[in-house]
């Protein structure tokens, strides 16, 4: 973090992701150490809901699928521990997912903040803070995720609906529906914005739940462009991950008859680069963030970001204003008068 407050305002697309990568080889001992304690676990578990789902849960998931058409169900019906068994492990999984992926993301963004301000950056330092933070962090996952599964469920009905009228199969319907998916991954990519700095906010300013996404929204403003296109490319890129997995480690037996050993290894490689992009995921949401903050004016002053953090480790005490909030990252400067 070589760059300066106004320096940070200016950067853009490309310059996040240099930014980023510039960062994690620069500190390679501290993020090799939070990626194979944490991000490795995230990982793990991503690659495991999808060997146990298709393996074991294959028949529940496709005949959910098949039942939106009801003349093409195969009758081959699942009972209800079946169904019992699939909800549980669901929600182990989505449990896991989210204590890892929350610990990976404090871990990472208070190592960031931590070179930013010149302060050392340890392993140690950086697990006392997930302590520290992981409650509040918690109640704005769970905002998200509130977040997310309402637009999910508007996105299903509005497919669901264009199904009914795509059994006539008309051009209508097609160029209708195709709109709306590019719609609906146009406003994703700008909720996953929104989301990844509600993330940071939490874990470096006293703000939480809905109101840490009130915020992210704010700061996306005047960066939703550049914060859309790294979401849009972090995430083609995962797409293309789970693709390649599914098609040469999942299927790989069946339909491009691979010996074992090529399926293990391209197993292998995915988890590796599925790893690297997690990490990645985080870092350049935080860098982002800092390039938000910047270009609002929001100048983060490293003197109270770092007493911020001290609070965190216990070093200082961070004294709440006559608002009831912490040390503020950064005020609005004021426009200078011609």
């Amino acid at each position: 973090m070589d760059r300066s407050e106004e320096d940070m305002k200016s950067v853009g697309f490309f310059g996040i992701f240099k930014q980023s990568f510039k960062t994690i080889f620069s500190w390679k001992k501290i993020f090799a150490q939070i990626t194979l304690t944490l991000i490795l676990p995230l990982t793990i578990v991503f690659l495991a809901e999808m060997e146990i789902s298709h393996h074991v849960f294959l028949n529940i998931e496709t005949n959910s699928f098949l039942q939106f058409e009801p003349n093409d169900y195969d009758g081959n019906r699942t009972s209800a521990m079946d169904w019992l068994y699939y909800l549980l492990f669901k929600i182990a999984f989505i449990i896991l997912l989210t204590v890892f992926s929350l610990l990976s993301t404090a871990a990472v963004v208070f190592t960031i903040a931590s070179i930013y301000t010149d302060r050392e950056t340890l392993f140690r330092n950086a697990m006392k803070v997930v302590q520290k933070v992981w409650k509040r962090l918690l109640v704005t996952f769970v905002f998200i995720y509130i977040a997310l599964f309402i637009y999910d469920v508007i996105g299903s009905v509005v497919i669901a609906i264009f199904r009914s009228f795509l059994r006539n199969k008309s051009t209508l319907s097609l160029i209708l529906l195709l709109i709306f998916l590019i719609v609906y991954i146009i406003v994703f990519l700008y909720l996953s914005v929104v989301c990844q700095l509600a993330s940071v906010i939490t874990v470096l300013e006293n703000t939480q739940g809905f109101k840490a996404m009130k915020k992210g929204k704010q700061l996306a403003n005047g960066k939703k462009k550049v914060g859309m296109g790294i979401a849009f490319v972090l995430y083609a890129f995962l797409v293309g991950l789970l693709v390649v997995y599914e098609l040469f480690v999942e299927y790989g037996r069946g339909v491009f008859e691979l010996a074992m050993v090529w399926r293990v290894m391209i197993g292998i490689l995915c988890g590796l680069l599925l790893l690297m992009l997690f990490l990645l995921f985080i870092v350049t949401q935080t860098v982002l963030y800092l390039v938000c903050k910047s270009h609002h004016r929001e100048v983060i002053d490293k003197l109270s970001l770092s007493t911020v953090l001290g609070g965190h480790m216990g070093e200082t005490v961070v004294n709440p204003t006559v608002g009831g909030e912490e040390i503020q990252l950064g005020r609005p400067q004021l426009q200078q008068q011609v």
